[in-house]
């Protein structure tokens, strides 16, 4: 295997589905309160009253209490006061709490605590009059259970019972009251046990399989028993004696769902029994094509020997994009290119009219010396600000196109927005370094702004410096083109300082910043990934080579110094080639090296658009495209788009 060598110093590659950056030509002055000596005094009496709660009534207590008047988080003790203390005595303060903050983030804890209460003492009465819909599944019940108490409540409470009830797991046992009543009532009908059968057997809790069974009359028993034993291991689908066309439709769907789990662990053994299935089974038609789909793309990105053969049926079948996606990507690392405009040519509309698709059939007409119309093509994708348009400026020899439209908002909208309650309290958590709850503060004002002021919050954040807050609500808005904010040289000197040390370029560093946590310095992502470059702390361990505490990566100096140090690492386990080291830092070098062809080249381009991981295709897309985004702020020049044009991996260097 020869891969081409270039360093990042020279690169930058712009990927993603970037569709434009912008700035504000009217400039936000800072909207943060001014830090005067009160203020800052009464940040600190907030946290000494948050460790004097036991003692509400002392006279230390009041006397700190006094001072807090007027401060934006003065109901937080309120709230945690009363959390402490949710006693019928407290009806009212509670009752006067919770009118005042409804819908809030002070709302929320106090009501479920005082609900909990209220439970407890079997205050029905009260806890209906205080209970709000709610994701919490156990007070939902207990609401529904004292409704039944009124017969007239029954067919309400009956309806939400079924939506309860049929769900692919269990319920708590809150819920049994009603469920009980709901069951002598002749709703839990065998249509309804068979639907919920197939939600725990199709993604859901296995273990709600075996008690589900149990509620089948005795001839459709075995129903549960398939979705175990195919649930437990999808090659028993195989052996079709198993499934005895007694119930032949719901029987279907138990092999259709074995059969798109095996096609991903025994291509051959899923082909052989999809046909025989079809021998034995009258399958519609619209399965048929559903399951076509799914044997195409999987057999695609495997590369097996009859993937041709499903991409060509399947897509003439049905219409789907991710179907044409993968058909299109096959026939581009195959390197047929009549071939691709051919399948290009066959796309529904809406994806033949994308970004994607123009350049690759620029592309294509390129390798079968249509010259003028691919740089008809070239021509008209290098104006778009998208990863498809750089890659077109790159074949063209010339300069991205990024173009700054500086936002225009109002001064006195974004005064208006810093002075609302749930700003202020937003801005002193952040202040605090509490970031959950100056998040949840944030998406409570989000919830009470139009689309307009949802914008100009977004400039309100930047002002303060709340990177992540800022980025999101310029995505959620869809106003793309304010580029210094979406893209801000948030932690330079960290980010900067550790990439001169560690030898990568720092536009790489803040575009993986960027990318993995939007400069997020608390982030944490469900996989224990932590901070500003979410780092694993067995990645920052291994680069330490000695224990450290997982919250020290919770540290932007610290995370940026092991975060380049990491990235420096897979430069050179992968011959320093920055899309393989980026494609590395999001699924792991051994993988990656995998996906390297061994016995022929590939344009760098079709690789990474071949890459059989979505997320981190689109993972690299985006971090090369910010990589050339930050660049340019730092002032630099990258002829990577340029080099890109060429530039071929695996195999033998043409």
């Amino acid at each position: 295997m020869k891969v081409a060598k270039f360093f990042f110093f020279r690169v930058t590659l712009i990927v993603l589905n970037l569709v434009g950056f912008t700035i504000g030509s009217v400039q936000a002055q800072s909207q943060a309160p001014a830090v005067d000596d009160t203020l800052a005094h009464q940040r600190n009496v907030f946290k000494a009253l948050e460790n004097m709660l036991a003692k509400p009534n002392s006279d230390e207590y009041k006397r700190l209490r006094a001072q807090l008047q007027g401060y934006p988080l003065e109901p937080y003790i309120e709230q945690i006061t009363l959390k402490t203390y949710p006693y019928l005595a407290n009806q009212d303060k509670i009752d006067a709490f919770l009118r005042t903050h409804e819908g809030s983030p002070l709302d929320r804890p106090l009501r479920y605590k005082w609900l909990t209460y209220l439970k407890k003492k079997n205050q029905a009465d009260l806890f209906m009059q205080y209970f709000r819909p709610t994701a919490n599944v156990e007070l939902t019940c207990q609401y529904l259970t004292y409704q039944m108490a009124d017969p007239k409540n029954h067919d309400e409470v009956f309806k939400h019972a079924s939506e309860l009830w049929v769900v692919g797991k269990s319920q708590p046992n809150e819920c049994d009251p009603v469920f009980d009543a709901w069951t002598k009532a002749g709703f839990r009908t065998n249509e309804r046990v068979l639907k919920r059968l197939a939600l725990a057997g199709n993604g859901g809790s296995h273990t709600l399989l075996p008690y589900l069974k149990t509620l089948l009359p005795k001839e459709q028993q075995y129903l549960a028993d398939l979705w175990l034993q195919v649930r437990r291991a999808p090659n028993y689908v195989s052996n079709l004696s198993k499934f005895p066309k007694k119930y032949p439709e719901l029987e279907l769907e138990i092999i259709e769902y074995g059969l798109g789990r095996l096609i991903w662990r025994d291509e051959d053994l899923a082909i052989k029994t999809w046909q025989a299935t079809l021998k034995k089974f009258d399958v519609a038609q619209s399965n048929q094509y559903e399951l076509a789909g799914k044997f195409a793309v999987a057999l695609a990105i495997s590369e097996h020997k009859n993937a041709d053969e499903w991409l060509e049926k399947a897509s003439y079948e049905k219409a789907d994009e991710q179907l044409y996606r993968w058909h299109l990507a096959h026939v581009l690392k195959s390197g047929d290119w009549q071939h691709a405009l051919e399948v290009i040519e066959q796309m529904p509309e809406k994806s033949s009219s994308g970004l994607s698709a123009k350049y690759w059939q620029a592309r294509a007409l390129e390798k079968v010396n249509a010259m003028d119309s691919a740089n008809q093509n070239y021509q008209w994708l290098a104006q778009q600000r998208h990863y498809y348009g750089f890659l077109a400026s790159g074949k063209l020899a010339q300069p991205p196109t990024i173009v700054d439209k500086p936002l225009e908002f109002d001064q006195q909208a974004l005064s208006t927005i810093a002075n609302m309650d749930a700003a202020k309290r937003a801005y002193e958590f952040l202040q605090l370094g509490r970031y959950l709850s100056a998040r949840r503060e944030w998406l409570h004002l989000q919830s009470q702004l139009d689309q307009q002021q949802k914008l100009v919050s977004a400039v309100l954040a930047d002002s303060w410096g709340w990177h992540d807050r800022a980025i999101y609500g310029f995505s959620n808005t869809g106003y793309l083109d304010d580029i210094k904010r979406r893209f801000p040289m948030a932690y330079r000197n960290e980010l900067v300082n550790h990439s001169e040390a560690n030898q990568v370029d720092p536009a790489w560093a803040f575009a993986i910043a960027r990318r993995e946590s939007s400069f997020m310095a608390d982030a944490n992502s469900s996989a224990g990934a932590k901070g500003l470059m979410q780092l694993l702390p067995g990645t920052a361990r291994y680069l330490a080579k000695k224990q450290i505490k997982t919250s020290v990566l919770f540290d932007p100096d610290t995370n940026a110094g092991y975060g380049t140090q990491y990235l420096r690492y897979l430069m050179d386990k992968m011959d320093n080639n920055p899309v393989l080291a980026t494609a590395s830092y999001n699924a792991g070098w051994r993988r990656v090296q995998k996906w390297i062809p061994k016995d022929q080249s590939v344009p760098m381009d079709v690789w990474i658009e071949t890459i059989p991981y979505k997320e981190t295709r689109n993972y690299v897309k985006a971090v090369l495209a910010y990589h050339q985004i930050y660049a340019a702020q730092l002032g630099k020049n990258s002829p990577l788009f340029n080099e890109l044009a060429t530039m071929q991996l695996g195999g033998q260097t043409l």
